[in-house]
């Protein structure tokens, strides 16, 4: 009964998230304002390693389960970013890409071993904060000049960077609490 439950809340809560950000309201705005493409990155990517730690029954070969985290690494690129923000066809892939990647995390976390689940969780929070302190000093990760065509001025990110710290530092006391939580038990 309690699986049945967690499965259904998980499922209800990658719903949400997804929904959240795949809607007419906040695909309208992905031009305008780059805060909503980063959190539809986060949303979905959290939606589907929800999905794949929770729903997903059978074993997923770690290997493949890193392939998971390409998504979120060639998204970011800027030229990719950009045309994300842009194109349909690419916010498609984008969204595509990001619901799937954190799939195979998600369904591939089971089988790893404590230090590759270390080193993902090192190698995210070190990507995040270089990208975020890049963007709070004003680099114009996706903006003119880097990228001539970008809609994007480089003081749009200030706010981008302030969510991304904020994230960032919500997911590291969840896994201290949960590490705690663990020893404690």
């Amino acid at each position: 009964m309690l699986e049945s439950k967690t499965r259904f809340f998980s499922y209800t809560i990658s719903i949400f998230l997804a929904l959240g950000v795949v809607n007419p309201i906040t695909l309208s705005l992905l031009s305008k304002d780059p805060l909503i493409l980063m959190l539809s990155h986060y949303s979905l990517f959290t939606s589907g390693a929800i999905l794949g730690y929770f729903g997903f029954r059978g074993n997923v070969w770690r290997p493949i389960a890193y392939t998971g985290l390409i998504p979120p690494v060639l998204f970011h690129l800027p030229v990719l970013f950009v045309y994300s923000a842009l194109y349909p066809t690419w916010t498609l892939a984008d969204y595509t890409a990001m619901l799937l990647g954190g799939f195979l995390l998600g369904a591939g976390l089971k089988r790893m071993r404590i230090l590759e689940k270390i080193t993902i969780f090192v190698l995210y929070m070190i990507g995040d904060t270089l990208l975020a302190v890049l963007l709070v000093l004003g680099y114009p990760v996706y903006s003119p000049p880097l990228v001539q065509f970008s809609p994007f001025t480089t003081g749009q990110f200030y706010g981008v960077a302030y969510v991304m710290f904020l994230i960032m530092n919500s997911v590291l006391f969840g896994v201290i609490g949960y590490v705690f939580k663990k020893l404690l038990s």
